[in-house]
């Protein structure tokens, strides 16, 4: 124990110094407008995200953003000790299943070392879905396998906790019970399947019967409240390149202490290991997984808890992510954290008798366990280390060099602290994609996203000569009005106005939304008026002298009309511009 929670220690250690050089990203950001701008009730916390039924980490999100919005201090300690939680329950497990052995500390240095956990042990987001399903998933078979052991209702109930707790936070969890389906009928039932299955109805029938009442039960509230996608839609992807990338080019290499490369995207990275790294991570397991069939007697079914989950993943990456992104998305371990896990468990199981079974593996007689000596299993567990952590801090260093969110929200208050005048008039736009997607809109909308700077903004449907927005870079810059449509030019200074109504026609329809018009006139005096530009109307006071007015519009329409002034006004139109407002040159 001792030697394995030092293990853990120096681990979580590594995972601080990943974490310090990290911040927020992309869905960081939409958790935290979404607790900011969204009441605390039902729909918030069961609003489904991306596919994800999570009212867990919609608690965690709001109380975190109302203590410490942007300030990534309390977020990455609330994210390290769920890894401490997780790790702890992993070391607690093995001991649990095969006793306090030495190769309990190379199963559970594997654990810490693979890459598989290191995507949401970086990234918020990804992590408070992805180690509630780990914690559920080493103290849920924690506490089923005292359960299969003793039938004592306790551990039952104990199960179902950790289960339940996992399910709050990810709907993945759900596959839990198949594993925990799989362990009673390979290590505690006997006899064929039709044996296995009566056997197990016979024995544990209170825990088939509270296994299924809450999977059902939760699969009925998931497709109510958090199915967004069609699972049907799994036919119109292949499934093979998702598989392929899946296990050939993410999990075996993974296995072995890979990829050791990567393929850099906008923030984080895609497995891509060199073909000689992955025809020797496709030997190695190979070679392992024969080598236990070799010496031990029931070692074939070790694997089916890893296998079950692999399926499981394609077929729900074919049905929803691979659809929008290609087979790629695959090779991003986020979305196969529990394999590390699953295999070292595996391994585990293939070698070793489980304490408490029925059914338990032992050594084939007459078979000499050539590749089992200290020295040899010491210079392997050596030699993956070094590989995992070569992949791990190669993939941490491109994760934190890639995230310009900080640099964005540490440029966007510092722009607003030194604007002259305050509150600074902004469009109401999204902020750049790089950091999150529009289609999260209204979540990426400056009014959303900064909000702790509502005392500093302001967002008006018009402005008279000052409008912002702020460039990719987080900079304060002036409005421009790349002209979609013009007004069609008139003689003399434009359009006068004069009589009741004055009509501006367009150069060509406008249809939608999200246009401004920028509107120059010369007044010799202040004149009062209404600007309609097809659904928008605005009752502006406008001062004397050559201005410019910005106001939003909308709907369709080809013109837009100017009443409401008085018939002595002498105000001229001199220019109107209609289009979708960019940043000009950064305001000084």
């Amino acid at each position: 124990m001792a030697v394995g929670l030092v293990l853990i220690a120096a681990w979580l250690g590594y995972r601080a110094w990943g974490l310090a050089g990290s911040w927020f990203y992309f869905d960081d950001l939409a958790f935290m407008s979404r607790a900011m701008n969204q009441p605390f009730d039902a729909g918030y916390l069961f609003e489904s995200y991306g596919g994800h039924l999570m009212p867990g980490g919609f608690v965690a999100a709001w109380l975190l953003t109302r203590w410490a919005v942007y300030d990534w201090t309390p977020w990455v300690i609330s994210l390290l000790l769920l890894q401490a939680v997780a790790a702890v329950g992993m070391l607690r497990l093995l001991r649990s299943l095969f006793g306090p052995r030495p190769l309990v500390l190379v199963l559970l240095a594997g654990y810490l070392a693979y890459v598989f956990t290191l995507p949401a042990g970086l990234w918020w987001a990804a992590g408070i879905n992805q180690w509630p399903l780990q914690i559920a998933l080493v103290f849920g078979l924690h506490s089923h396998v005292a359960y299969l052991r003793t039938s004592r209702t306790r551990h039952l109930v104990a199960t179902l906790c950790w289960t339940v707790g996992g399910l709050l936070f990810y709907e993945k969890t759900l596959l839990l019970f198949g594993i925990y389906g799989i362990v009673a009928l390979g290590w505690f039932t006997s006899g064929n399947t039709p044996e296995r299955l009566r056997d197990l109805w016979s024995r544990y029938r209170a825990g088939v019967v509270a296994y299924s009442v809450v999977a059902v039960a939760y699969l009925a509230i998931y497709v109510e409240y958090g199915l967004n996608f069609s699972p049907g839609d799994g036919s119109n992807q292949p499934w093979s390149p998702i598989a392929w990338n899946l296990i050939a080019v993410a999990l075996l290499p993974g296995l072995v202490g890979g990829p050791l490369t990567w393929e850099p995207l906008t923030v984080g990275s895609f497995a891509d290991p060199t073909q000689f790294t992955q025809l020797v991570s496709w030997f190695l397991v190979g070679a392992l997984l024969f080598y236990a069939f070799r010496t031990r007697t029931i070692s074939r079914r070790a694997w089916a808890p890893l296998g079950f989950t692999l399926l499981a993943n394609v077929a729900l990456l074919a049905s929803a992510r691979a659809n929008i992104v290609g087979p790629d998305i695959a090779r991003e371990y986020r979305y196969q954290t529990e394999s590390g896990a699953l295999f070292v468990l595996g391994v585990g199981l293939a070698f070793l008798p489980l304490l408490g079974a029925r059914e338990i593996n032992t050594e084939r007689v007459g078979v000499p366990r050539t590749y089992e000596r200290r020295a040899l299993v010491l210079v392997a567990v050596a030699a993956l280390g070094v590989a995992a952590l070569t992949s791990d801090t190669r993939y941490v260093h491109l994760w934190q060099d890639r995230n310009p969110t900080e640099a964005y929200i540490s440029t966007v208050r510092d722009s607003l602290a030194a604007a002259p005048d305050k509150p600074v008039p902004l469009v109401d736009t999204g902020i750049p994609q790089t950091l999150l997607w529009a289609f999260r809109y209204p979540e990426n909308s400056y009014s959303h996203v900064f909000k702790p700077f509502a005392d500093q903004t302001t967002y008006p449907r018009s402005s008279v000569d000052r409008l912002y927005m702020f460039d990719d870079s987080g900079n304060l810059a002036p409005v421009v009005i790349p002209p979609t449509r013009r007004m069609i030019p008139e003689v003399g200074c434009g359009y006068t106005l004069h009589g009741r109504r004055t009509t501006i026609p367009l150069d060509g329809p406008v249809i939608g939304g999200g246009w401004w018009i920028q509107i120059g006139y010369a007044s010799p005096k202040a004149v009062s008026l209404r600007v309609t530009a097809g659904d928008d109307v605005h009752d502006l006071d406008l001062p004397k002298g050559l201005h410019n007015v910005f106001v939003q519009a909308s709907g369709s329409f080809q013109e837009v009309t100017v009443s409401r002034y008085p018939r002595s006004s002498g105000l001229c139109v001199v220019d109107l511009t209609l289009g979708v407002p960019t940043p000009g040159a950064a305001a000084s």
